[in-house]
Parts: structure tokens; C-alpha cells; sequence
């Protein structure tokens, strides 16, 4: 069995089995919110270690709840998974900067 795991936005895991096909998504924050197709809207994970899971067409939601648009607090939602994604960009960009800077430092000190 192979298990690739991505860290997303949000303070949120994807664990993605190659053999079955499942997909599972698994808070690390306290609570984060993740749009999931196969769920049809914004997906709430309401507490660390909330989890929501794709096999196929079957779908499971731990501790989650689904907020689609029309619901009054999609738009919150909508908001706190943009910023979540800006920070985890920035995040991101900064990491790479660091390693580009120590690689250019590496490369220098070769001439």
C-alpha cells in the first residue's frame, strides 16, 4: 500500500491511498474549511482531527459539516479559504526563497 500525503490550505492533510483510490482530508488546525467536489460545497471541518473521505462515489464526513452556497455563512467561508490559501502561498514562496538564496550562496562559493 502507498500513501501519498500533501499538506493543503487551511491546516488540512490529504492522504491519497494509490491502491484503493481514497482520498482522506484530516484537520490539523482546530477547524478549517476546504471546498471537496465530491461533496457539492464547502466542506467544515469543525475540529482537530476532523476527517472527510472520497472512495469512488461512497463519500464520509467526520465531524464535518457541508455548507453550500445559499447557506448563509458560505461567504465567510469562501473568505477564510481564500486567505487560507494567500498565507499557505506565502508560506510556500518564502520556503523556496530561503532555499534559493542557500543554493545561490552554494553555487558563490564554487567560483
Amino acid at each position: 500500500m502507498t500513501v501519498t500525503v500533501t499538506k493543503m490550505p487551511g491546516g488540512i492533510t490529504q492522504l491519497f491511498n494509490t491502491e484503493t483510490g481514497r482520498v482522506t482530508y484530516k484537520c490539523k488546525a482546530e477547524s478549517a474549511f476546504m471546498i471537496i467536489e465530491a461533496f457539492g460545497g464547502i466542506v467544515k471541518f469543525n475540529h482537530k482531527g476532523a476527517m472527510a473521505t472520497v472512495t469512488g462515489h461512497i463519500t464520509t464526513l467526520d465531524s464535518c459539516d457541508v455548507i453550500r452556497e445559499g447557506d448563509p455563512s458560505y461567504k465567510h467561508a469562501l473568505s477564510e479559504i481564500i486567505q487560507s490559501y494567500k498565507d499557505f502561498a506565502k508560506t510556500k514562496a518564502e520556503m523556496y526563497d530561503k532555499e534559493i538564496q542557500f543554493l545561490e550562496s552554494k553555487l558563490s562559493a564554487l567560483s
